[in-house]
């Protein structure tokens, strides 16, 4: 006989006020946000597109995802590609390393607006990075699956 799962708070997305209100946030840069369908390996998540529009940056459309396995962290995906080292192999971008402390990476309460922040901030070293071919910023390798360093995914 199986036992039930034990119980865990739903994600902060669940109920529709804080949904709602990381739109709104978002929208008050002056982009338009749509509410969109997650991939499916974030089944269950919440995701929001952005429409950005930045100077010395290609327009592209920015997709925020949060899942249901890790609902506090988003997975940022543009509609551009890149071959910038700072990508995770699904096509996210790595903005830090995801064992930073909370004050070297985006946690909910810095609000969408921070997160946007980094999203634009990661996109612009990214398009220095495909100019000059080094990468400005802070960098962190990540470990592989068996525990050596692989420095073709590093962190941002």
């Amino acid at each position: 006989m199986k036992s039930a799962a034990a119980w865990r708070a739903p994600p902060w997305y669940a109920k529709p006020a804080p949904r709602l209100l990381f739109q709104r946030r978002l929208a008050a840069c002056g982009l338009p946000v749509q509410v969109v369908r997650p991939p499916r390996r974030h089944r269950g998540g919440f995701a929001v597109a952005v429409q950005a529009r930045v100077a010395d940056l290609p327009a592209q459309t920015v997709t925020v995802v949060f899942g249901r396995a890790e609902p506090h962290v988003p997975h940022v995906y543009t509609d551009l590609p890149s071959g910038s080292p700072h990508r995770y192999t699904d096509g996210a971008l790595c903005m830090w390393y995801p064992g930073d402390p909370a004050d070297q990476r985006w946690v909910l309460r810095d609000g969408p607006v921070v997160l946007l922040g980094h999203v634009i901030a990661h996109l612009l070293r990214e398009e220095w990075w495909q100019h000059t071919g080094e990468w400005p910023g802070d960098e962190a390798a990540h470990l592989s699956i068996s525990g050596t360093d692989d420095t073709s995914t590093q962190a941002a």
